[in-house]
């Protein structure tokens, strides 16, 4: 992928920073996921040639936060080298609710496997109408 931009979700941020599930399905709020998040997208973008990190009001809608699993929301459209032209369809990524998940997106964009939603693993493969991400 020669250049990339990533929307972080400033509606997002607001919520409970994070959430932990156990083996008996508890979840807990994580404090300091979405610091965690920030930090591991701006160092994929500083190590990108062509990498942009934007954070903007939500692009999903109430509607479509109001029926997903809390967590964070991240955005991915790959792009050309001069950053003109689109070269996918934009991937809604998330919830991002653990270091285990900010861990997994930062490696999905890192190694090159953006944007195909299928190396991600299928917790963070949102279910998402591609006409719902408004990117």
């Amino acid at each position: 992928m020669d250049g990339f931009t990533v929307v972080r979700c400033g509606a997002c941020a607001h919520a409970p920073s994070g959430f932990d599930e156990d083996a008996r399905g508890t979840v807990a709020a994580l404090p300091g996921v979405d610091e965690v998040l920030v930090e591991g997208l701006r160092a994929v973008v500083q190590d990108s040639r062509h990498g942009v990190l934007v954070t903007a009001g939500c692009r999903l809608g109430p509607g479509v936060c109001a029926t997903r699993r809390p967590g964070l929301m991240v955005l991915v459209q790959a792009c050309d080298a001069t950053r003109t032209r689109p070269e996918s369809p934009v991937v809604a990524v998330g919830p991002v609710r653990s270091t285990d998940d900010v861990r997994a997106v930062t490696r999905w964009l890192q190694d090159g496997s953006a944007p195909d939603p299928q190396a991600l693993p299928a917790r963070l493969r949102c279910a998402i109408a591609p006409e719902a991400a408004r990117g």
